[in-house]
């Protein structure tokens, strides 16, 4: 049956008799809002079913206490998990409900939503809290280890608890830390089957990214750029269809790809990569500019490190000077 009429039905069927029928509508409208494939167009009946699942698991346990908190754990992860613009804050403060809701947990059900809300909250603190992200990431691998065996979905999961690791680690200072999980990270996506590979293609190439990004700092450029030339022709073509979603991804890369032209006495190549990332920046800028103003001049800044590192002062300066204008407007 079609999850939309299966949706549909369950919900006549709750209005009788919420006990029996709720329960299956909200685990039907969780997995609505999980949908792998994510357009912009669709992020709102995302939104729209994560919101509805949470306020059918609260009539739950507001009437049956005790028996409905897992289900109620899982959609509130799914609710801060759904990519619209809802405030970083709210969905820290969902993904914290639901940890609370199965930080005691013992079952594999329990364990399973108690990594799925690590995971996501530590990827909302990633960005102003690398430290406390990287011991909640810690705790999500940790908690996966504890649900085996693990089925394709839940491997995605483990596969992204180490990029973000990796990212953590990086961040905080810990280099050689840092290459060890995303060499964790990329091995577990190429064991995966293909067709997993394909149906979670973003988390793999954030993964491939984050590595490529380590074998940098560790002088290990030819690797490197080995590593990043499959995912940008990955990301330059999806970047055609959801410019809003894969142009970040995208931008981050070509500077990893940079930075390996620096390390190998490219400096053109160099130079080009970092002007078509920037070009993305300020395309997403233009278009979103609450969401993509700070990301320009990061991308600026980084730009005039690049340029100031191949010797290139002027352009540098130039570039330097955007950066700033842009961060005063």
């Amino acid at each position: 049956m079609l999850l939309a009429v299966r949706i549909t039905l369950l919900r006549r069927l709750t209005r009788v008799n919420l006990a029996r029928f709720g329960p299956k509508l909200a685990e039907a409208l969780v997995t609505r809002s999980q949908q792998v494939k994510i357009r912009r167009s669709f992020v709102s009946r995302r939104t729209a079913a994560a919101d509805e699942a949470v306020a059918l698991y609260r009539r739950l346990v507001q009437d049956r206490p005790g028996r409905h908190e897992v289900g109620l754990a899982r959609a509130l992860v799914a609710q801060g998990s759904v990519p619209d613009d809802r405030t970083v804050g709210s969905a820290l403060a969902q993904g914290r409900e639901a940890i609370g809701y199965v930080e005691d947990a013992t079952d594999r059900d329990g364990l399973v939503v108690l990594a799925a809300a690590q995971l996501m909250t530590a990827g909302h603190l990633a960005l102003d809290a690398p430290r406390d992200a990287l011991s909640l990431a810690e705790a999500a691998r940790e908690t996966w280890s504890r649900c085996a065996p693990l089925g394709a979905r839940e491997q995605v999961a483990v596969a992204r608890s180490l990029t973000l690791l990796g990212y953590c680690r990086a961040v905080l200072g810990r280099p050689a830390e840092a290459l060890a999980a995303r060499e964790e990270a990329v091995e577990l996506f190429r064991r995966l089957p293909v067709w997993t590979r394909l149906r979670y293609q973003p988390a793999r190439l954030e993964a491939v990214t984050g590595l490529a990004d380590s074998l940098v700092s560790h002088g290990r450029w030819a690797e490197a750029l080995t590593l990043t030339t499959g995912a940008r022709e990955d990301l330059t073509f999806m970047s055609r269809l959801e410019p809003l979603r894969f142009r970040p991804a995208l931008g981050k890369l070509l500077f990893v790809i940079a930075k390996c032209h620096t390390g190998l006495g490219e400096p053109e190549a160099a130079v080009a990569a970092t002007q078509e990332a920037v070009g993305h920046h300020r395309w997403l800028a233009e278009r979103d500019p609450v969401r993509h103003h700070g990301r320009l001049v990061v991308a600026l800044r980084t730009q005039a490190g690049i340029l100031k590192g191949l010797g290139r002062y002027e352009e540098a300066t130039w570039a330097t000077r955007e950066a700033e204008a842009t961060e005063s407007r």
